[in-house]
């Protein structure tokens, strides 16, 4: 990835792959420019060059930081994001999951979820199998961002007319989510119960416990360099029992990254099994 040329722009790039291990160069150099521009209107900054002299002049506070990084890392997502993965999730690796897991409870994690269509999505799934007398009951999902402002949204479970309108079929909207005065919807306390929420950066994991017999890290890596990939998936593999799953991101790949998994295929999906 070549180089930010803009000295302004640059500068922000090299905090947000310290902290994140993100990368911004050349070819996508205006979305972080965007991105900073939202910052200086949020707040309250004239400009590009006056946020540039408060972070070299330590005017900063860890909230305008942190801020620049919630809008950095805030990344596209929907629910039910390529159907194909919620699909052979569904039918194929949910099914070898619960033969895999003989004691204690089914633990996924979704990680760097964003706004949380995605562990959302999955809870909706685990709660149409234990309805059709799966006994899922005691399923987790862990979801996990370094956006404080992601949390939070994942903890109201509020979405818009147009988010819900992307990718979520009908039937659930109408089942799951009770309409608000604002054109909103709200998922219903059952869904939003499967799924707790943390703050995690990738880059050093703290607070999160025990086995995930699968693992949703879909279109992260593809941010990071070479070795940061290899970092952050040789952390997550410990967290996966023998026989348990990694999922990536339809462009993104295991290979040159791990040797810990073996690649498999269910309805033309792609996933991740650990050795």
């Amino acid at each position: 990835m070549e180089r930010i040329k803009n000295p302004i722009l640059s500068y922000f790039a090299d905090y947000i792959e310290k902290e994140t291990g993100i990368m911004y160069g050349e070819d996508n150099a205006y979305q972080l420019e965007n991105r900073l521009v939202e910052v200086c209107r949020a707040v309250d900054v004239p400009s590009l060059e006056s946020l540039l002299k408060l972070a070299q002049e330590g005017g900063l506070h860890s909230m305008k930081k942190q801020f620049i990084l919630d809008i950095a890392t805030n990344n596209e997502t929907s629910f039910f994001r390529d159907p194909k993965i919620f699909k052979a999730f569904e039918k194929h690796i949910l099914p070898e999951v619960i033969k895999l897991n003989n004691v204690g409870p089914l633990r996924i994690w979704s990680v760097a979820s964003s706004f949380g269509q995605e562990p959302y999505s999955l809870a909706l799934i685990l709660q149409q199998q234990q309805e059709l007398g799966i006994p899922l009951v005691n399923a987790e999902i862990l979801t996990t961002d370094i956006s404080h402002r992601a949390i939070e949204r994942v903890k109201m479970g509020l979405y818009s007319h147009l988010e819900v309108q992307r990718g979520l079929p009908a039937n659930l909207m109408i089942k799951y989510f009770d309409k608000q005065e604002d054109d909103h919807w709200k998922l219903k306390e059952i869904i939003k119960n499967r799924v707790q929420t943390k703050h995690v950066n990738l880059l050093n994991i703290s607070g999160v416990y025990g086995h995930f017999h699968v693992i949703f890290c879909r279109n992260v890596l593809i941010y990071q360099n070479e070795a940061k990939k290899k970092e952050i998936v040789a952390k997550l593999a410990t967290f996966i029992p023998t026989g348990g799953f990694f999922v990536l991101g339809a462009a993104e790949s295991m290979f040159g990254i791990s040797d810990a998994f073996e690649q498999v295929s269910y309805e033309s999906a792609l996933f991740y099994r650990k050795k």
